[in-house]
């Protein structure tokens, strides 16, 4: 834009130069022209770098950090923390009852952070499309996630989450209790493997990686309609033995692999998925690169092919008039049934159909994934809290449904107290499309802003001194502000809440109601990380010992 700005008053100033009155010298010259294009264009870059933030912004007056880098801000001091929300709640305490939190990023860019829970309403409720994602977000996240309802915007957003909801509906969720009843006795199976390849009394699980695998394989059945089977001990079954069942998964990768590219770079490819929202960065010719290009193009040509097969399958029957709709639908057959005339879903496109699979396989097992981990993290060091779980549960039938498992007031409070204290998802990142005024504060258009719900979830003003404490008994005594849904927002919140949220809880309690039941969590082996910059709250090398309860 600058450029552009430049480049025009140039043209007008030599255009103006040239018709001067008694001007002899002849025409501006491309030196003299060029010459003053850059004395411009470094004028409004230092002046947007170094003065708009101090001296003019409208926004200057909002409290936030004051120990900036003199030109990246504080981009520095957020790849050195120990998780990405470390800074949002270090600077939330810091002013707990601020409407913003206002901090400097590359090139001194001002971001906002919303913290009250009227401000969050604002926000994440009324002006909800006033706000849209960034373009350095979407440079950064096109390939894993396509153009999907995640990423959509405004009118479009809205027509699409009323296609999908169908698919994520309660009524609909339900029907996949045998998957998930299944998926959870995989994962028994796998834990038992590894006690007996340890010492037949315990074992040792990586949960980031256990989990991820699990969620991947439920995601397969219920979004993609295959069967992945990565925790299923003895079948040794990848996304190529699937093509035996009319899929067209091709070899040279996995779902797993691919997702671990995005989300768990090394350290070169996290430097080149980062600096890619900002200077174009995959043209290089580095391994990172082709890893990270050869990843995520099998994902689309995985997926997209899926949707073609399934497309053919169900027109070939329909034709032949030998097609009948399946009870439980996968999302994948979901969307071609309802796609065709008549259909909720009449007219979507295969790069829409594209984009909702790469969001939801992406964003749906990574998040899950990650509460699994952090709930079995929080049961190693709380036993008490385990034990009190454990009991609740074995009242449950041995393949507890949706209603057995709603019925249960502490697994929830677990469940809760666990999403406040590692809310998966770490930021949601927009920008303002139009000027807002929010909490009496004016916002221009173009100002990004950051929602971090742990701004909420751990703020200290909302949840007392103990906010830091595992304590799902809390979730027995709520009072004030504690009660609004703007104090939990783990799945965000108002018309862009997470629409697979119903989806995601019925799953990790039916996970839980099966592990915890047969399982002892005795401990954390050793250190752990968390990836650091990262979209979600990844423990890395988390690694619980366990032991099987016997009768």
């Amino acid at each position: 834009m600058d450029l552009i700005l430049c480049a025009g008053l140039t043209a007008l100033e030599s255009l103006i130069a040239n018709h001067l009155p008694g001007r002899e010298t002849g025409p501006v010259t491309t030196q003299v022209a060029l010459a003053l294009f850059l004395a411009q264009y470094f004028a409004i870059k230092y002046y947007r770098i170094f003065l708009y933030h101090k001296y003019f912004s409208p926004l200057r007056h909002i409290p936030g950090p004051t120990n900036n880098h003199f030109l990246f801000g504080q981009a520095i001091n957020f790849l050195k923390a120990e998780t990405p929300t470390t800074l949002y709640i270090k600077w939330m305490r810091e002013h707990p009852d601020a409407p913003f939190i206002r901090y400097l990023t590359w090139g001194n860019t001002e971001v906002l952070v919303p913290v009250n829970l009227n401000a969050q309403r604002e926000v994440l409720q009324f002006q909800c499309y006033s706000l849209q994602k960034p373009k350095w977000f979407l440079r950064i996240v096109k390939e894993v996630a396509g153009h999907g309802l995640i990423l959509m915007e405004g009118e479009e957003h809205k027509a699409h989450r009323k296609m999908l909801n169908g698919s994520f509906s309660l009524k609909n969720i339900r029907k996949l209790e045998p998957i998930f009843q299944e998926k959870a006795k995989d994962i028994s199976r796998y834990f038992n493997q590894s006690i007996r390849e340890n010492d037949n009394k315990t074992g040792v699980i990586d949960c980031t990686t256990t989990f991820s695998k699990a969620i991947l394989d439920i995601m397969g059945q219920a979004i993609l309609g295959v069967q992945l089977d990565y925790v299923k001990p003895g079948e040794g079954k990848t996304e190529e033995s699937t093509q035996e069942q009319g899929n067209a998964i091709k070899k040279g990768c996995s779902f797993h692999e691919a997702y671990d590219v995005f989300f768990a770079p090394k350290a070169m490819g996290k430097v080149l998925l980062f600096a890619n929202g900002f200077i174009p960065t995959r043209w290089l010719p580095l391994q990172a690169n082709r890893e990270f290009l050869f990843a995520m193009d099998w994902l689309n040509d995985v997926l997209r092919s899926l949707i073609r097969e399934r497309y053919r399958e169900v027109s070939t029957a329909t034709a032949a008039g030998k097609y009948e709709p399946k009870d439980s639908r996968d999302l994948v057959t979901f969307v071609v049934e309802e796609s065709m005339p008549g259909g909720v879903a009449e007219g979507i496109g295969e790069r829409e159909f594209l984009g909702h699979l790469l969001e939801f396989m992406a964003a749906g097992h990574d998040t899950s994934a990650n509460m699994l981990s952090w709930s079995l993290y929080l049961m190693a060091l709380h036993q008490d809290v385990q034990d009190k779980l454990r009991a609740e549960l074995n009242k449950l039938p041995a393949n507890p449904s949706y209603n057995d498992l709603d019925k249960l007031p502490y697994l929830e409070a677990f469940s809760k107290e666990v999403l406040r204290l590692y809310s998966p998802a770490t930021t949601y990142h927009r920008e303002t499309n139009t000027d807002i005024v929010v909490e009496g504060i004016r916002i221009p258009k173009g100002t990004l802003v950051d929602m971090c719900p742990s701004t909420t979830l751990l703020n200290p003003a909302i949840w007392g001194d103990d906010v830091d404490e595992f304590d799902p008994t809390r979730w027995d005594r709520l009072t004030g502000d504690q009660l609004s849904p703007y104090a939990y927002s783990p799945f965000s919140n108002g018309p862009r809440i997470c629409i697979g949220r119903q989806f995601a809880l019925f799953e990790i309690k039916t996970i839980l109601a099966e592990i915890v039941r047969n399982y002892r969590f005795v401990g954390v082996e050793q250190g752990f990380t968390v990836e650091n910059p990262g979209f979600t709250l990844r423990p890395q090398g988390l690694r619980v010992r366990l032991e099987e309860i016997r009768e």
